[in-house]
């Protein structure tokens, strides 16, 4: 399909339907908005998406807190996507085209909706898929659904599909694609001669551009697929230096990605080394010791937080498998796992030992390689413990180490510093409270993946919106106060710092009043650029960086150095911080018109009193002459007063003639409409019948439509069931079934051909659990094992939805059941440990668990 055509398919009319018509009445768009949602999640804050066929911006629209951008050749589909996007970056242009400017800067790359299949040939396709590598990050991921040609076909046909031995030439043909065309005949649009390649051919191509190739499946319909391509491969360059980007780059973003670096190193770094560079100030420590010292403990903080992260991922496998999110540990291998650990643990406490950091630091080590490991590992597994999970995750994340590094620079000390303990002791509270509400937000952002895989977070037993006013109105303002504590604290030995932060305070605070009134949100429920965290993570640390250098010319290395490694994030909020001043001077700008204008009317004061006097002199002149007036007009009024009686009475005489002439009219008026009423009434009577008689035909029609369609059904029955039996019939209900999953007649319909049928009795249960009629689905799956009394899938689904209608006792009953029938199945003792955990059977529970995890080691 050429660019003109396309052009012509989707024009005003179309865009205005297309959500409708497609999106809003479509299952699966819920499903690539919850796998979009992911992705994001797994890139990490600050990703950058590009929807490319974006079409009415339907999915951009559901992030308004990322960085987005979208991509169409319908001018009308975009007009439609503007309105549903303001601000964002809307381009009209042609997927085949190169856009050299994106070349790389896209973290998040989609093509939804089979989009690509709107070309003219293979090589175009190509192409396109050539386009959105390019457009993606190395980091990034590309996200394709497929137009999968047995989808296409709606599965009649396997392909390949191929024929041997052709005629009497020999030989084979293989089908492996199809051109395909859809008329829509509700609006008369016909998308003709779409391409659909195989989904190997689709996996192969972008197999050029990405190292891993992920096929994820569709819930609702198995055979509808999406391709996620990450780890994008490396330009082809000269062999050597091939070699060297191979060994280099591909190391460090194969570790990068193994210990999700993205999420930690850029937010949670830069804050402890301000407290670091904080104590290098107040303890006035040479440049020598001063970087042999930070270079150590970024050392360790890389260990430390590559082992939590690790262990966090080693226990999530299988909860991220269960919603579809991507995990770094999946590919390795138990034994590689622990050996990372191990690793990470040996590495992270070489240093402290060798270069004597004391006593006390070595402990706190110690805390933090411990608090994440109980907050992922069970049995404890604090994550899912409520309260203990938020506190442990702040704690081992912010607190520990930001004590960890202030107890180093302590022991420096033979005798500690008082500045040095107070400072030591704010900004570990103050990094705790940071961690609390940074905590509280990832639960937020993430409490519909754990609502789906069952895993339980403090959040999650919590209303939404009462957790983001304890963050607003409780969290925040002590995280605030404890902020401008620190500022205070760190001040008395740099003044400089405070007027930094009155200046930055400053412009934020006009930027809020005066530019964007919510871009101050302690608690977005979107992931999103947190409130105060560019100061925590850029502008402080940059700031104390920077009053070293003043005063010791060789820590210029050092903030050079601070500025490479961090520069992603510095970039980002210097840009940010460019656009705030603007604001800020816009701001101002308008004050200072203001205060001249207000000059301006105080200024017009003192000359108005000058000329008061006079005024008041000649206001008694006019008193007196006004006096004169009145008197006159007195004796005026009085005979106007006898000459307005007598034109009152004509007046009214007159009147009440033209009241009888207008009574007169009314009547007549009165009586035309009435005539006109009964006229328009015969006409609509007279439209009604005939309406009525129209209706009885159609009626007519219909019933004999429904009668010949039901003989025609009854006609089918009997061939099939003459032909292949009860069997055929049940094929025919089995095949409507999975058109149409929800329809629990067709359910019943079937159990009356075959009442014995296990998998129609299974898929009738399921069907009544997804619409929460757990009493039908047990009675259902009660039947279902009069027939089939051992049947262990029916005993443990009737498990769950008694579990659902909270029958304790006969769900631990029925699983105990299902697990007579099918001891070796993981899952049977899993539910069963959960629901005895639940009733307090702790013991009960724990015996379970073991059995689940001495058949499945990984179950939890």
């Amino acid at each position: 399909m050429d660019k003109n055509d396309v052009l012509k398919l989707y024009d005003e009319d179309y865009a205005q339907e297309y959500n409708r018509k497609f999106i809003f009445s479509d299952c699966h768009a819920d499903f690539e908005q919850e796998t979009i949602t992911n992705l994001l999640s797994e890139i990490g804050e600050g990703a950058k998406w590009l929807d490319v066929a974006c079409g009415t911006g339907y999915f951009l629209s559901c992030f308004p807190n990322i960085e987005r951008a979208g991509l169409d050749i319908s001018p009308a589909m975009l007009k439609v996507a503007k309105q549903e996007n303001p601000g964002v970056l809307l381009i009209e242009g042609d997927f085949r085209v190169k856009h050299p400017q994106w070349q790389g800067e896209w973290d998040l790359v989609s093509c939804m909706w089979w989009a690509y299949c709107y070309v003219e040939s293979l090589s175009e396709i190509e192409k396109v898929v050539e386009n959105l590598a390019s457009w993606t990050s190395e980091r990034g991921v590309c996200f394709l659904p497929i137009g999968n040609p047995e989808v296409v076909a709606v599965g009649e046909i396997d392909l390949p599909y191929v024929i041997e031995n052709i005629a009497m030439y020999g030989g084979r043909i293989k089908l492996e694609g199809v051109i395909w065309s859809w008329i829509d005949e509700e609006s008369g649009k016909q998308h003709l001669n779409l391409l659909a390649p195989q989904l190997e051919h689709m996996v192969s191509l972008l197999g050029k551009y990405f190292d891993s190739i992920e096929i994820i499946e569709y819930p609702s319909y198995k055979k509808r697929k999406a391709i996620v391509a990450r780890s994008k491969k490396l330009k082809q360059i000269s062999e050597a230096q091939r070699v060297d980007s191979i060994k280099v780059e591909g190391l460090f973003s194969l570790f990068s990605n193994t210990v999700r670096a993205d999420n930690w190193w850029l937010y949670k770094i830069p804050p402890l080394l301000a407290i670091a560079y904080a104590e290098i100030l107040l303890l006035g420590l040479s440049f020598i010791q001063s970087i042999a010292i930070i270079l150590s403990l970024l050392f360790i903080s890389i260990c430390a937080a590559s082992y939590g992260h690790i262990i966090n991922n080693i226990f999530d496998i299988e909860v991220d498998r269960q919603v579809g999110k991507s995990n770094s540990m999946a590919r390795f291998p138990l034994w590689q796992s622990v050996l990372f650990c191990v690793l990470f643990v040996i590495a992270g406490f070489v240093l402290p030992i060798l270069m004597n950091f004391g006593t006390w630091a070595i402990i706190l080590l110690g805390i933090n390689y411990l608090l994440p490991t109980l907050y992922s590992a069970p049995p404890l597994r604090l994550k899912e413990k409520g309260i203990w999970g938020v506190v442990s995750d702040a704690a081992g994340a912010h607190a520990i180490p930001t004590l960890f590094f202030a107890a180093t620079f302590l022991h420096l000390s033979t005798t500690p510093q008082p500045e040095s303990i107070i400072l030591t002791i704010t900004a570990t509270v103050w990094s705790f409270c940071a961690g609390i509400r940074g905590i509280f937000l990832h639960q937020l952002w993430d409490r519909e993946n754990d609502l789906k895989s069952d895993v339980k977070t403090l959040v999650t037993s919590l209303d939404v919106e009462k957790v983001r006013f304890w963050i607003s109105y409780i969290i925040f303002p002590i995280e605030i106060s404890l902020l401008i504590l620190l500022v205070l604290v760190i001040s008395r030995f740099a003044p400089i710092l405070l007027v930094f932060f009155i200046l930055y305070v400053l412009l934020k605070t006009i930027n809020i009043k005066l530019v964007l009134a919510n871009a101050f949100e302690p608690a977005p429920t979107r992931k999103a650029n947190v409130a105060l965290h560019d100061f925590y993570e850029v502008w402080l640390p940059l700031a104390l960086i920077t009053l070293l250098s003043i005063r010791e010319p060789l820590f210029l290395i050092l903030l050079l150095l601070h500025i490479i490694l961090f520069y992603p994030s510095i970039k980002q909020r210097t840009t940010d911080l460019v656009q705030l001043m603007v604001s800020g001077l816009k701001g101002l700008t308008n004050l200072v018109k203001f205060t001249n204008e207000y000059e301006q009317k105080v200024d017009f004061l003192p000359t108005n009193q000058q000329n008061k006097q006079g005024l008041e002199k000649l206001q008694a002149q006019l008193h007196t002459s006004q006096t004169e007036f009145t008197k006159l007009n007195s004796h005026l009024q009085q005979t106007q007063e006898q000459l307005e009686q007598i034109q009152a009475k004509f007046q009214q005489t007159q009147g009440e003639l033209q009241q009888s002439q207008s009574q007169l009219h009314t009547s007549q008026t009165e009586l035309l409409q009435s005539q006109s009423d009964l006229q328009q009434t015969q006409e609509q009577s007279e439209q009604i019948q005939a309406q009525l008689r129209q209706t009885e035909k159609e009626l007519a029609q219909s019933q004999s439509q429904l009668h010949i369609s039901q003989t025609e059904l009854v006609q089918l029955k009997s061939y099939l069931q003459q032909t292949q039996g009860v069997e055929g019939i049940i094929n025919y209900y089995r095949s409507r079934i999975v058109s149409n999953p929800d329809d629990i007649q067709l359910y019943h319909q079937a159990l009356t051909i075959k009442p014995d049928d296990v998998q129609i009795h299974l898929q009738l249960g399921n069907a009544l659990v997804r619409q929460n009629r757990f009493c039908d689905a047990i009675a259902i799956y009660q039947t279902a094992l009069q027939f089939h009394p051992d049947n262990f899938e029916i005993h443990l689904e009737l498990a769950k939805a008694l579990e659902k209608e909270q029958k304790w006792e006969d769900a631990i009953a029925t699983y105990r059941r299902a697990i007579e029938l099918n001891p070796d199945y993981s899952w049977s003792h899993k539910h069963l440990g959960d629901i005895l955990a639940e009733r307090g059977q702790l013991n009960d529970a724990s015996t379970s668990y073991r059995h689940a995890l001495q058949l499945q080691p990984r179950i939890f």
